[in-house]
């Protein structure tokens, strides 16, 4: 008879203190190996543990009943990419506020007594960062590479595929234009010939004379 008895099985290293670990380290935006180190875990655990919560919240997303078992995994996933989310979002704020020259150096506040009023009065000064127009043309590039690319086309190139297809265009409207109205000379011919047009009489032979 078969023993009942089973080994246990190898407990899981998806541990809170490690899912805590690996989200610190995505949201100042690690890649998946450094966040891997971080939790002690290699980067093919990490990413199959990823990939499994992100199968999971998808399939509960889809309607299909949520399995206890993948609660960790879901957890996991959805903090990690919320918090890359808003390392992301921030991150690409501050380019933005480099471009536009609004990005905070250094921020003092001085308190000082008014002789005249007596009151305290607080001065708060700020030095920004100098606009980079640098940071501006990184941020389109990425977010309109069709436009601001490297493989993005000149006005010149773009305004002669413009002509080019406005020429193409001509064309096929000025032989639609033609061939309709050669189909409709042609009907209008057909129109005008009936089955009960007798065809012309041929003239009748001349005899020839006797030898």
């Amino acid at each position: 008879m078969r023993s009942s008895n089973r080994r246990p099985g190898r407990p899981c290293l998806l541990t809170p203190e490690r899912v805590d670990a690996i989200v610190r380290a995505s949201a100042v935006g690690a890649n998946t190996v450094l966040a891997a180190e971080a939790a002690g875990v290699s980067r093919a655990t990490l990413a199959r543990w990823i990939a499994r919560g992100r199968a999971a919240a998808e399939s509960r997303e889809d309607g299909h009943p949520a399995d206890p078992r993948e609660d960790a995994f879901v957890d996991l996933y959805r903090r990690v990419e919320q918090a890359r989310a808003q390392m992301a979002t921030r991150a690409l704020a501050r380019v933005l506020q480099a471009g536009a020259g609004s990005l905070v150096l250094e921020e003092r506040v001085r308190t000082y007594t008014d002789p005249v009023t007596g009151l305290d009065v607080e001065e708060r000064q700020v030095r920004y960062l100098r606009p980079d127009w640098r940071a501006a043309a990184w941020w389109l590039a990425r977010v309109f590479p069709e436009h601001y690319g490297p493989n993005a086309l000149s006005f010149d190139q773009v305004l002669d595929e413009f002509t080019a297809q406005e020429l193409h265009d001509e064309r096929d409207r000025a032989g639609s234009t033609e061939l309709a109205g050669l189909a409709e000379r042609l009907q209008l011919a057909l129109a005008q010939t009936t089955p009960d047009t007798p065809a012309a009489e041929l003239p009748a032979p001349v005899p020839s004379s006797p030898a």
